[in-house]
């Protein structure tokens, strides 16, 4: 990951300074193309306890969801931070379109399935024009490989940035951000 990228990703952190982990707040009625937020577990696909916050950064409406007990039981020694970001043609303003997050899911699920020994998800990030998966992987998982697992994706701007950070610098900040707690 770039010093760019990664000072933005702890920018956007910042912005949920007293921001609370919880369910996404009962919205006014939608209109029929719009749902609420999906449970952060996606009903169970995603391994651990799943949270969700919600905060603004620029006027912008901010939605992290993360996983709990990443910190608590990590299963092995991973010391890269994996981001995959997606850009997006629409800016995020807190819509949940069904076809949008159903592409979002098919993607998932190819990483996940691509990197099930070798990485965990521990956080999914939705701002402004951009998506991003953050995983922490082991040292054998590689831009390429990821580039490769997921396939064809249909036009859509990704990148796939790797970081050491064998501390977890990253999900420490972002647990403390949203919970107050390490």
């Amino acid at each position: 990951m770039s010093a760019r990228r990664t000072a933005a990703a702890m920018l956007m952190l910042a912005a949920l300074g007293g921001c609370a982990d919880s369910a996404p707040p009962a919205a006014p009625a939608s209109p029929p193309d719009v749902v609420k937020p999906a449970d952060p577990s996606r009903d169970g696909a995603r391994a651990g306890q799943w949270a969700r916050a919600e905060s603004e950064r620029d006027k912008r409406p901010i939605a992290w969801q993360y996983r709990e007990d990443f910190a608590v039981a990590p299963p092995r020694q991973l010391p890269q931070l994996l981001v995959v970001s997606q850009g997006l043609k629409i800016p995020y303003v807190g819509q949940v379109d069904p076809a949008l997050q159903q592409g979002f899911a098919v993607r998932e699920q190819r990483l996940l399935d691509a990197l099930k020994d070798k990485a965990e998800l521990v956080a999914v990030l939705d701002w402004s024009q951009q998506h991003d998966w953050f995983f922490y992987a082991d040292a054998s998982v590689t831009r390429e490989s990821v580039t490769l697992a997921l396939g064809d994706v249909g036009g859509h701007d990704v990148r796939v940035t790797l970081e050491n950070d064998a501390q977890q610098q990253f999900y420490g900040t972002l647990k403390q951000r949203v919970s107050g707690s390490p």
